[in-house]
């Protein structure tokens, strides 16, 4: 009877995609991964609270995001000085302010939650526990998403958090992405940017070069391989030398 109704809550679990954080030396790298600020956090994903209560320890306000009503209710209890709102991460309206984002986020939604974001405005900072692979993708860059955010947004992997750590235990380990934000061009040059970055990626041709020819009708030289081999500064170079 017992193992019944463990298997139906950890059905339960799986179905909203919840993998809690049990290891609380993780949840204080993350926290402590924040900048000193006395801006709010809002966290995506609190479950059972093992990373809200290293954020209140910071002393910083926590606004925490957590879909099973049950866990809601609990941290409610446990954690009065943390504003608790229900519902889907997904759905959630950022404060228009300046605040950081710190969250555990289920590995199905990663690139939709990290693509919100990337167009949100207001937070200074995300710390975010994801499949370790992603943020080691994210941070060496190399992909279109980079490319095409790179000049605003710098992305870093903080380490890994095996998969012993959650409960349930997921098939991967998770891996922790830190973004932050800069400005290597204009945000009134994004759409352009990353129309001409889309474009570059998506243009036939076995090389950078071939590609860019094929899209500009330019011959350039002294250009790496292929689009991936960019760093974020000679993919801003790039453009503004196209665009000169």
């Amino acid at each position: 009877m017992s193992y019944r109704r463990r298997s139906a809550r950890d059905r339960a679990r799986r179905e909203l995609g919840q993998n809690f954080l049990i290891n609380p030396r993780a949840a204080r790298r993350m926290a402590r991964a924040l900048t000193p600020s006395q801006d709010p956090v809002v966290e995506l994903g609190a479950g059972r609270g093992a990373l809200t209560r290293e954020l209140v320890d910071l002393g910083r306000s926590v606004i925490a995001v957590e879909l099973d009503r049950r866990c809601v209710e609990r941290l409610s209890a446990e954690l009065p000085r943390v504003r608790l709102h229900h519902g889907d991460m997904r759905e959630f309206r950022f404060p228009v302010r300046s605040h950081a984002v710190v969250g555990n986020l289920p590995f199905g939604i990663t690139t939709t939650m990290t693509r919100t974001l990337l167009t949100t405005q207001h937070w200074t900072e995300a710390v975010l526990l994801i499949q370790h692979e992603v943020a080691v993708k994210r941070a060496r860059g190399g992909s279109q998403l980079n490319a095409q955010w790179s000049p605003w947004f710098e992305f870093r992997s903080l380490g890994e958090v095996p998969a012993q750590h959650f409960r349930p235990i997921p098939a991967c380990s998770g891996g922790i992405l830190h973004i932050t934000r800069r400005q290597l061009l204009p945000a009134e040059r994004r759409n352009d940017y990353q129309a001409f970055v889309r474009a570059v990626y998506q243009a036939r041709g076995r090389s950078l070069a071939e590609m860019i020819r094929n899209v500009t009708g330019r011959r350039l030289h002294g250009l790496p391989p292929l689009p991936k081999d960019l760093t974020p500064q000679a993919w801003v170079r790039l453009y503004r030398r196209i665009t000169s």
